[in-house]
This record gives C-alpha cells, structure tokens and sequence, in this order.
C-alpha cells in the first residue's frame, strides 16, 4: 500500500475530520533502505474523539500490516505547541516531509535551540547506557551484537542529525552526511556509523569482526555524549 492508497483509504473514513496528510521521515528525506525503511505518517485532525481514531483504525489495518508503523495524529492546536516537547521529531518533519492533503502546518512550529540540545543530549545519554544495559544481557554472541548496532544505528544517526542542527542552518537530508558533519566538529569517529549502514544493508566488506565493530560503535556513542555536554550555552 502506497500512502496515495492510505490517504483515499482516510478520506473516505473520516474526511470530515482530516485536515493535513503528511509523509515524513527517510521516505521523505530520500535515504529510506529499500525493503528495509518503514514510511512515516503525520495526520492533523479537527479534533480526535474516540469515533474518529475507531474509522482510522480501520483503515489503517493494512497500512501496518505492510510494516509501517501506525500514523501519528495530532489536532492542530496540538501540534503547534508541541515545539519544546518533540524539538528532534519535529525538526526533522519541518525539514523533511512531504504534504499530500491540506495545507502544511509545519512552518508554524516554533523550536528553540534550548530545547533542541536538552533533547539530543537526554536522548544521546539514554541510548548509551541502554547499549551497556543490552550488552550486558547479550554479552559477546556476534549475532546479538550484530542486531544491537543495526537495530540502533536509525536513532543515533537522527541524533547526529539533530545535533548538527545546533551549528548549522541546514543540514543534509543523508543522515550518514549529518554524522560525518558532525563527527569532524565534535572529534568522534563517524565512520563506524556507515559501516553498520553497509553492515544493516549486507554490504559491509571492512573485515572487522562484531566485537571490534562494537567497540567502535562505543566508542562514538561516548564521544557523542562528551560532546553533547560541551553544547551548553
């Protein structure tokens, strides 16, 4: 099902209610992995009552069926105050995101840099210690290990993303492009971080086992980190 297909699907169950479809995320941006990259949904709803999310339940049966996740819906009033509580997602919409219904309500959202960089930094230290925490239960099995890089990789490179918005007024849509941005100006070792793509995508040729790919991968998460608490202002 392409989101062409979800929306017709939406305007017939709930048109009444819907007043923005919007595709965001790596289908927007131009970096999804074919067959691997899920696509990403923003529904702005007059409003959002109970029979409204049953009609869009619905339709969205097959639409998740498909491995997508389930859209995200917000009022309008929602959506444009919810700049200091979702400044990383909502960065990355303003930036990438294409409208397919209704007018595009993402300029109005405001997102101050504050909040942006208390959002990378609570978010960075959160990743990292859950590597350990998951590290700890999976120990060294080089499929465990494998699974944990290329399960994560999607969310650290957002956050370098993220990141790079703090010294830049745009960043790339690649989000391996916003990594090796950012790892020349905070001093970490962005390579790693396409060799788990090449690694997520089966055409990883650098030899390196998964327990010295690992430690690598550590090892930029920590720099990452360190460098997150130098952005203070």
């Amino acid at each position: 099902m392409t989101p062409e297909n979800f929306l017709e699907e939406i305007k017939k169950s709930c048109s009444e209610e819907l007043l923005c479809f919007i595709v965001y995320g790596s289908a927007a941006a131009g970096d999804a992995l074919p067959d691997r990259s899920d696509c990403n949904v923003l529904l702005v709803l007059k409003a959002a009552p109970l029979a409204a999310l049953t009609a869009l339940a619905g339709v969205s049966k097959n639409w998740i069926k498909k491995g997508n996740p389930p859209p995200l819906v917000f009022t309008p009033g929602q959506l444009l105050s919810s700049g200091d509580t979702f400044p990383i997602e909502l960065s990355d919409m303003k930036d990438f995101h294409k409208v397919l219904y209704g007018e595009d309500p993402l300029p109005g959202i405001a997102i101050a840099p504050e909040h942006l960089r208390l959002a990378v930094e609570r978010e960075l230290k959160g990743k990292l210690l859950l590597l350990r925490e998951t590290y700890l239960v999976r120990g060294g099995d080089r499929k465990a290990l494998t699974a944990l890089m290329t399960d994560s990789l999607s969310q650290f490179l957002v956050l370098c993303r993220a990141g790079l918005r703090l010294f830049a007024g745009t960043v790339p849509s690649s989000k391996l492009a916003c990594a090796a941005e950012l790892g020349r100006q905070a001093g970490f070792d962005a390579g790693i971080f396409s060799d788990i793509h090449e690694l997520r995508a089966g055409t990883y040729r650098g030899g390196e086992d998964a327990g010295k790919l690992f430690g690598r991968y550590l090892a930029a998460a920590e720099a990452l980190c360190a460098a997150a608490d130098g952005w203070k202002r």
